[in-house]
């Protein structure tokens, strides 16, 4: 059974998660406060966290920080449940390392929904196991570490699995919509999301050789380029299947 903890101070939504999470057969952890959340999810070690913007002390900003900084914790899926206006919060838990958010007040079939779709995306099948190189670039889908030139590169679970989506797909110019209905297939969000995400990614791995470049108008593409000096043997192909 698949352990989600829930961080909320609300105890009436507690409840409800409690039960809507339980009917859907998974096991919730409740938690009220962020450093009791963080302290749960190193304990246990959660296949998902539902963690609310609106904590008292440590907010839910800082606990997705702290989440992403700690190695047991780092690659776990957080949804972000935000207030329905507040735009600003969802890019900013984007921005920290969550990989999705839900506005408050929210459907429960489209909480289980955005829950099966982000467990959906942390099983990997023996074959999607096998590393991936391409350029400067070595990915281990086990592990989820992305070395480049050899420089360990810290990505959340989704950053990995964004930038694996374009290594995969090669000087394939991939629009929004594609990205959207490929990574978000259960959920309702938006070209800013896709953005905020890549500009994230971009920052981490500034390094890598073969770089994912905006076309305007059309959406992204991830460009081989050969390394400095070595030949068209740096342009290795990806070893893994497509997702």
């Amino acid at each position: 059974m698949k352990r989600i903890l829930v961080i909320d101070d609300d105890t009436e939504l507690l409840d409800l998660l409690n039960e809507v999470l339980r009917g859907a057969s998974f096991e919730p952890i409740l938690c009220h406060t962020g450093s009791e959340g963080i302290q749960k999810a190193i304990q246990i070690d959660p296949d998902l966290v539902l963690l609310d913007v609106n904590l008292p002390g440590m907010d839910g900003f800082d606990v997705c920080r702290r989440l992403r900084e700690q190695p047991s914790t780092r690659t776990v899926p957080i949804i972000m449940l935000t207030a329905a206006d507040q735009i600003e919060d969802r890019v900013r838990g984007l921005e920290l390392g969550a990989d999705d958010y839900l506005p408050k007040p929210f459907h429960s079939k489209e909480l289980i929904a955005r829950i099966n779709a982000r467990l959906r995306r942390s099983q990997l099948s023996t074959d999607e196991a096998k590393p991936i190189r391409l350029g400067n670039l070595e990915m281990a889908p086990v592990s989820l570490e992305v070395h480049i030139g050899g420089t360990l590169i810290r990505l959340t679970h989704f950053e990995f699995e964004l930038l694996r989506y374009f290594v995969e797909r090669p000087n394939q110019v991939i629009a929004r919509a594609k990205l959207l209905g490929d990574l978000w297939p259960d959920s309702v969000v938006t070209d800013r999301t896709v953005d905020t995400h890549i500009a994230n990614l971009r920052r981490k791995i500034n390094a890598f050789s073969c770089p994912i470049q905006t076309v305007y108008g059309a959406g992204y593409v991830l460009r081989l380029h050969e390394m400095p000096g070595s030949g068209s043997s740096s342009q290795e192909s990806p070893t893994s299947k497509a997702m």
